[in-house]
């Protein structure tokens, strides 16, 4: 069940309160609530109360020293990758003695013993041992370098360098592709930062989408921990990903204010509220030496947004275009839609008048991270009197975030873990069931009760399935099965084809010209998409905002952009960028070995070829034994693996024959390719192909 909403104020000091102000009513000033879904041991070391050691930026930062920016040690035991999904969480040490809290004033509300009051225990002072950097400094000159989130949906992250002082937007992932087999995720290359590592000053964070934060436990380490700097839900979100990876210790998490400068080395940074699916979403102002530069984020303008999610900063953006920008990078996910993306608000309307309507049961799917999508589910079940229940880690781990930071609001005995359902129990016109799934992902909530396999829900007819989302490009196929399964059970299923339950978090054509009319640059850069979006909003630049091709760049990832005396030039440099590909605890590279065998096992499986011999002597002790996996039928197998077998020991007697010291190694290798041209002759095959020497 979910805590209570206490109703005390925090006693911080109003010198610090007015630091956070609020521009639409709600309870993120209010003590904290108890998490829900669980409960947990009771807090041995609590901060004081409206306090938070996570550090809070709340005015003008003097630039750091080198001492400040100096980053702790990378500890041997620390793991770069995380533990299993499931594996308890780590419990921090109880600080001892008196120890100054980070800042007075509002923050994110303490979760336990972990945060520690002691500013050691998340922020070390330790200088690192390792000398300054080899890598060339390039002066006078602004470099720009965008190390992903060019020609894919994913992965954003983009490095600014002038001079001695490197500063980091977004760090996120991108989900693999289909060939991409096994395979989690896929992070930016930071090779190029890993030899700059000492110049980095900070990473700046736009939103909590994993496209923009899923990459930071994976390259943090590589980077000796920088300090990450964003809004109060985003860094929420960060930290929890920090501390599925047991990185809490080392990480530095600055919570920031919009519209509060922060000089950082040569960089001057200010955030501005932009409107989005999930709150806290952000541009950037980038001050520089060589000129004002504007980031959008992922932004659309939405005039009636959720109650949770806060209006735009319009006045930044129109300043902005008195102040001379030379460069925007705008994103250009849906340059190529027409007219403006719809309201929040319609969504739901059209989700209100749907349940209001329907009888029975109600499953609605949504995205976790649609935090504004959920606070309007919240509302709706509680005002048409349905309990709802949430399905889904995610969703639940979300929910358990927002709700604790104030970004979430409702009642108790309002929104229920679905472990507490009770469908015999539980009238079906009085609940209303949240889930994640709505991409048709193989282990979600939503594809498990399509499949009966649900240890908690059933579908059934009568049932109402909402699909409050719209298909990512190379999900169609997984959505479309899931749908059909939910139909085969019985179920109705509404998706965006059939009704307004889904609106894009990204801005159309018409809003895209108005933000560009905003900051009236000189230079447009487009980001966040795939080529044929990002040419999409250069003609659109050219056509609409009159901005000529020669001053817009459409780059690839590892370009480099040099700025300075008023213009923004294309380099002939280019740095490498290649996928870092993230399988379980391990990490590679896109045209690894490992990616080849398993498209190899994939299409024309494996053969395994054993080979006795004698231990003294190296005679090979009769025909090699063959074993197949996904090669050739049963019917076929005897005729075909007996002649593989007497190639094989052909081969053994050939190259021992005719170099008597060769090595196993390249007695394997000889076996391997043998086989290999028989099997592509003869079969038209070429399947994985394994020789084992086996001594006896």
């Amino acid at each position: 069940m979910f805590g209570q909403n206490s109703s005390k104020k925090n006693e911080t000091n109003p010198e610090n309160q007015k630091n956070f102000p609020s521009q639409r009513p709600d309870n993120r000033d209010k003590k904290p609530s108890k998490p829900f879904f669980k409960k947990r041991a009771p807090e041995k070391s609590a901060s004081p109360q409206g306090q938070s050691n996570w550090e809070v930026s709340d005015q003008p930062l003097a630039e750091p020293s080198r001492q400040q920016t100096a980053r702790p040690q990378r500890p041997q035991a620390a793991r770069p990758h995380a533990p299993k999904p499931h594996a308890p969480k780590p419990q921090g040490e109880k600080p001892q003695g008196k120890k100054k809290p980070f800042h007075k004033g509002p923050g994110l509300p303490p979760r336990g013993p972990r945060f520690s009051n002691n500013a050691a225990t998340r922020i070390p002072s330790k200088p690192p041992t390792k000398g300054p950097s080899k890598a060339p400094i390039t002066h006078g000159k602004l470099r720009i370098i965008p190390l992903g989130g060019l020609n894919e949906i994913g992965k954003n992250m983009m490095a600014l360098e002038y001079e001695d002082d490197i500063i980091i937007i977004d760090m996120g992932l991108e989900f693999p592709s289909d060939e991409m087999l096994g395979i989690d995720y896929v992070i930016p290359d930071v090779s190029y930062l890993e030899e700059r590592k000492n110049r980095i000053r900070g990473i700046f964070i736009t939103h909590g989408h994993l496209d923009h934060i899923g990459g930071i436990p994976y390259i943090l380490p590589k980077l000796d921990f920088p300090p990450i700097y964003s809004l109060k839900l985003t860094m929420g979100l960060i930290d929890q990903r920090i501390e599925e990876f047991k990185q809490q210790k080392m990480a530095q998490l600055r919570v920031v204010e919009p519209k509060v400068p922060l000089k950082i080395g040569k960089f001057t940074i200010t955030f501005f509220r932009v409107a989005h699916s999930i709150p806290d979403a952000c541009g950037l102002i980038i001050d520089t030496p060589a000129g004002k530069l504007v980031h959008t984020g992922d932004f659309k303008f939405d005039e009636t947004p959720p109650r949770n999610i806060q209006k735009a900063d319009i006045d930044v953006m129109e300043s902005l275009g008195k102040q001379n920008v030379l460069g925007l990078f705008c994103e250009s996910t849906n340059a190529l839609k027409p007219g403006h993306t719809m309201s929040e608000k319609e969504v739901g309307d059209t989700l209100d008048e749907l349940v209001k309507s329907i009888d029975g049961r109600i499953i609605l799917a949504s995205f976790a991270s649609q935090i504004g999508r959920i606070q309007q589910i919240i509302d709706i079940s509680i005002k048409h009197n349905r309990k709802l229940f949430v399905s889904g880690r995610s969703m639940i781990q979300n929910i358990e975030i927002c709700r604790r930071l104030g970004y979430l609001h409702f009642p108790q005995d309002t929104v229920h873990e679905i472990r507490k359902y009770k469908a015999d129990k539980q009238p079906d016109s009085q609940v209303l069931i949240l889930t994640t799934g709505s991409q048709g992902e193989a282990i979600s909530a939503l594809s498990r009760i399509s499949h009966n396999s649900h240890p908690h829900i059933k579908a059934k007819k009568g049932d109402t399935i909402i699909v409050s989302s719209s298909p990512i490009v190379g999900n169609e196929r997984a959505i479309f099965t899931v749908i059909n399964n939910l139909c085969f059970l019985g179920a109705k299923v509404i998706h965006s084809q059939i009704l307004d339950v889904h609106t894009s978090g990204h801005a159309k054509q018409d809003e895209l010209i108005k933000m560009i009319n905003y900051i009236k640059p000189k230079y447009l850069i487009p980001v966040h998409g795939e080529y044929f979006m990002r040419q999409a909003l250069q003609m659109l630049a050219q056509e609409k905002c009159k901005i000529p091709e020669s001053n817009i760049h459409l780059l690839q990832n590892g370009d480099v952009l040099n700025a300075g005396q008023g213009q923004i030039i294309r380099s002939k440099e280019h740095v490498e960028t290649k996928y870092i590909l993230i399988d379980g605890l391990g990490e590679g590279h896109s045209g690894s070995q490992v990616l080849v065998e398993r498209e190899i096992l994939s299409q024309n499986g494996a053969l395994i070829i054993l080979v006795h011999i004698a231990k003294k002597s190296g005679q090979i002790k009769g025909l090699p034994d063959v074993i197949s996996r996904g090669f050739i039928y049963m019917h076929e197998s005897d005729e075909i693996t007996k002649e593989i077998a007497k190639i094989a020991e052909d081969a053994y007697r050939r190259i021992v024959q005719k170099n008597p010291g060769a090595k196993r190694g390249d007695i394997k290798k000889y076996i391997q390719q043998v086989v290999d041209r028989y099997t592509t002759d003869k079969l038209e095959r070429r399947p994985l192909i394994v020789p084992l020497i086996v001594e006896s």
